[in-house]
């Protein structure tokens, strides 16, 4: 999307790339940059969702201290498994995880990933062991041989397996299908009812940044996300673009964190 919001906004987008805490630091800086309108964050499920929820120490508020300016982009994730497992569905997965301890993949206990397998745990009862990996390539290699049964993981590395035969795809988290993925049903439509995750990706700018920068701001991500390179890219991976507006943005925040309320006593109880 740079290139895109170089062009709307008249001005460089430089990217900085700041990892650290899932995401806690660069929320941090950025909840401390001034509102001049020259700070972007591309906030996610697990900075605005999931740490406030699991970290008393986080040292920010998903919603005082930031000005959401728009979400982006919203994607399922695909529950798969290693094609020798004996579970072509979501209930015979139930079904063969109350008989013997199936193993699932994910990178933290903030993402994603983890997140879904959680509530598929939660919502059906089950319980099944975390395999913690650092790095998410050496988790697809674990479930391609048979080594991981499986993992409840992000549409756009998980669909390229699927499209290959190296994964098998019992579901999809979201409320509705996916259009790449037709036959696969929804976790909820498989009978575990109310179950919905998805994967999104929305700007924050610092706080009390004025209103007519962030409507620039807004007006400039729509139109970066509707460069046909970039809707081409997004639509082939599976990725749904949103482009909300600042107020529903604001909402969804919100939504999300109160929806993820329980998920702190989930990690305690597993520390």
């Amino acid at each position: 999307m740079a290139p895109g919001l170089t062009h709307a906004l008249g001005r460089p987008v430089q990217i900085e790339l700041m990892p650290g805490e899932a995401g806690a630091k660069a929320a941090r800086v950025t909840a401390a940059s001034p509102p001049d309108g020259t700070t972007l964050m591309l906030a996610t499920f697990g900075t605005h969702a999931i740490n406030p929820n699991i970290r008393p120490d986080l040292g920010y508020d998903p919603l005082a201290d930031f000005t959401p300016v728009s979400l982006a982009t919203r994607s399922p994730l695909i529950l798969g498994v290693h094609p020798a497992l004996p579970a072509h569905s979501v209930a015979e997965l139930i079904a063969l995880a109350n008989r013997t301890r199936l193993t699932y993949g994910s990178s933290s206990t903030a993402s994603a990933p983890y997140l879904a397998a959680a509530m598929l745990q939660k919502h059906s009862g089950v319980t099944m062991d975390h395999v913690p990996y650092a790095d998410t390539r050496v988790l697809y290699e674990d479930l391609i041989a048979g080594r991981l049964d499986l993992s409840i993981n992000n549409v756009m590395t998980m669909l390229p397996l699927v499209r290959h035969g190296q994964v098998r795809a019992l579901a999809v988290t979201t409320a509705t299908r996916l259009a790449a993925l037709p036959a696969v049903p929804t976790i909820a439509e498989s009978g575990l009812d109310g179950y919905a995750v998805s994967n999104w990706l929305g700007f924050v700018a610092p706080p009390r940044t004025p209103i007519s920068l962030v409507a620039a701001q807004n007006d400039a991500i729509r139109q970066a996300l509707h460069v046909l390179a970039v809707h081409e890219i997004l639509a082939a991976s599976g990725v749904e673009i949103v482009a909300s507006s600042p107020a529903a943005f604001a909402h969804h925040i919100a939504s999300e964190r109160d929806l993820w309320s329980w998920i702190g006593r989930h990690v305690a109880d597993l520390s």
